[in-house]
């Protein structure tokens, strides 16, 4: 009998044994040196994965934290005008000069939550460089505050995060990628290069609806490059939506499109301006007149006149000195 046990014992240490070197206890199919270190790879990768994830819900925390901070920031800036938030921009005392000639001089604008506000004048009369002081491109005096927050003084890409889009006469979209890749990099942005890109498959919500707003659905897949002038115009408004601008700043967003393209931009920047503040710099009479809310006319860095579409219309000097031909 002890025999017996002896032996059975030592049957028992060799399978364990046999499992630590290489084999499998229980008598299985010993394991391989290859699918040892498969085993070993595949550990390390979980760990680093699990690494990856730390360091991203850290990430996340953080930016969690920070937007909390916004918020509480954007609570103490609320309007007394019954508590309305301060989604609007007011300029006040707005001086640019370029080596002492005065392209915008002690300018005072103010342009309402909801407005779609046009800047129309003759070409040299301040309006593009409002639109440069404003988003950080040229220096200025003076004050520009959105959402009660002051503008000048700050980089371009703060005044982003500021909720301050803009576009250029020539569409600045990355023409190799389609255009959910556009607008994917363009949301990835606004999260701080969390994820500049999700997969084809799967689109946000936010650049779903995007792409329906600007009508670009059907042209998801299509390389920007490839799409008529319009389109090119409405994905860079819409590459602004999904950043989340609240103040878009739009810089002859029509010059070059078919009849057909200026009307179906004007209802889209109507969609727009219903909650968001919304300037355009145009010379297109035709289209001010269909879709403006109200007209700020520019002369020689000055205000010439301000008003509806109407009253700009009956300006008599407005007339002379621009729609009439200027003098």
């Amino acid at each position: 009998m002890n025999d017996k046990m002896t032996t059975s014992g030592t049957e028992e240490y060799q399978t364990v044994a046999g499992a630590g070197a290489g084999g499998v206890a229980g008598g299985g199919t010993p394991a391989s040196a290859a699918e040892l270190e498969q085993l070993r790879a595949e550990m390390v990768q979980m760990r680093d994965e699990a690494k990856r994830m730390r360091d991203e819900a850290a990430q996340m925390k953080a930016e969690i934290a920070e937007e909390r901070t916004r918020l509480h920031d954007q609570l103490a800036v609320l309007d007394d005008r019954g508590g309305q938030w301060n989604d609007y921009l007011e300029i006040q005392g707005l001086h640019v000069e370029f080596d002492g000639f005065v392209a915008v001089k002690n300018l005072d604008l103010t342009v309402e939550h909801g407005d779609l506000r046009f800047l129309i004048g003759p070409n040299g009369a301040g309006k593009t460089t409002i639109i440069d002081a404003i988003t950080g491109l040229v220096p200025a005096t003076g004050s520009a505050k959105f959402r009660g927050e002051q503008l000048l003084g700050r980089k371009p890409n703060d005044i982003v995060k500021l909720g301050v889009g803009r576009t250029f006469q020539t569409a600045s979209v990355v023409e190799e990628l389609s255009v959910l890749e556009n607008l994917q990099l363009a949301e990835g942005f606004r999260k701080k290069g969390r994820a500049l890109f999700r997969p084809m498959g799967g689109a946000s919500q936010n650049v779903e609806y995007m792409m329906d707003v600007c009508n670009l659905t059907e042209d998801a897949h299509k390389p920007a490059g490839i799409l008529p002038h319009g389109k090119k115009q409405w994905l860079e408004i819409g590459m602004l939506l999904v950043q989340d601008a609240h103040l878009l700043l739009l810089d002859e967003p029509v010059a070059g499109m078919t009849p057909a393209e200026r009307i179906a931009t004007g209802e889209l920047l109507k969609r727009c301006s219903k909650n968001r503040t919304v300037i355009i710099v145009e010379h297109d009479m035709e289209f001010m007149r269909q879709f403006a809310d109200s007209v700020t006319v520019l002369n020689q860095g000055e205000i010439l006149a301000q008003g509806s579409v109407e009253e700009i219309q009956s300006n008599d000097e407005v007339v002379r000195i621009y729609l009439g031909g200027g003098e």
